[in-house]
């Protein structure tokens, strides 16, 4: 063999692994670019995202104060299974978009692509609101705080304002907003205030209605029913999804800006569904009990 040859060869080499780096740098170039590759594509909002962290955090923390605050966590154990479930809800929303991105064919075809579906087919706010909404049936046992705040809140907000001049509507919002939150919390703590004339002789039955601890417990068994639990939250899921983003909260400045977004009643009844029965599990694995019935 010739040094011709042999030169020639080696050149050749030289070649294809120059073009093999270069094919690896622009492929390696492509996939950690922010705008397209499959990288990009799971960290910007496909299968997972920075901002879900965010979410997720964020509204525990409301979601969780909440609760605590209406009654909707009657035990510590309670609390710490529903703190268990938030804490693996977000990797198994993931993992469940995920597969669900890729049995579906087109959504399939555009992942491998390294693009992003359009279509959302879950949300990790309906999906939460399973963990928390099963256990409201223990906070509207004083039915009655609850009766009258929601009055107030009917009136202030959907009635009262289509009778205002619109310069009066903002402020007479807000105003139903504050008095019905006051109207609960004086209906039900008021009492233990001494100074404070008793809550019954101010607000009467708004203040001493409650159901009774039969009616609690089997409305909070049906609620945590593989039956009836998931499609009862899915059906609340819906309800608020009309509700929270009727323009008449919408055009409030402050108020908007923690309202959710108006999401299809097919995902937002899927993702509530999803999440009822994933905290059912988790309760079962924690708990050994499983409520097929009420």
């Amino acid at each position: 063999m010739s040094n011709a040859d042999t030169s020639s060869r080696a050149a050749r080499f030289v070649d294809i692994g120059r073009r093999l780096r270069s094919s690896l740098g622009d492929l390696l170039s492509q996939e950690f670019s922010y705008s397209s590759g499959h990288l990009a594509a799971i960290l910007h909002g496909c299968l997972f995202a920075p901002s879900i962290l965010t979410f997720w955090f964020v509204n525990g923390v409301l979601d969780f104060s909440t609760a605590a605050a209406v009654g909707a966590v009657a035990t510590t154990a309670g609390l710490q299974i529903r703190l268990f479930a938030y804490v693996l809800l977000v990797p198994v929303f993931l993992l469940t978009r995920l597969t669900v991105h890729l049995a579906h064919p087109v959504h399939r075809a555009q992942v491998l692509s390294g693009s992003c579906p359009t279509t959302e087919l879950m949300s990790l706010d309906w999906v939460s609101l399973g963990i928390l909404a099963t256990g409201l049936p223990l906070a509207i046992q004083n039915f009655g705080p609850w009766v009258g705040m929601n009055a107030v809140l009917l009136v202030g907000i959907f009635v009262l304002p289509r009778i205002l001049s619109p310069r009066y509507r903002p402020g007479a919002k807000l105003l139903a907003i504050a008095a019905g939150g006051a109207v609960f919390i004086y209906a039900t703590y008021g009492g233990a205030i001494s100074f404070l004339p008793a809550p019954a002789s101010v607000l009467g039955p708004v203040a001493t209605v409650s159901l009774t601890d039969m009616t609690t417990e089997w409305l909070f068994r049906l609620a945590n029913s593989i039956a009836f639990g998931p499609p009862l939250v899915a059906a609340f899921g819906v309800a608020m999804n009309h509700i929270l983003t009727r323009p008449e909260l919408r055009d409030l400045p402050v108020i908007r800006r923690t309202l959710p977004h108006r999401d299809s009643d097919q995902v937002v009844a899927a993702s509530a569904a999803f999440g009822t029965t994933f905290y059912l599990i988790v309760v079962a694995a924690a708990t050994g009990e499983v409520v097929l019935l009420p």
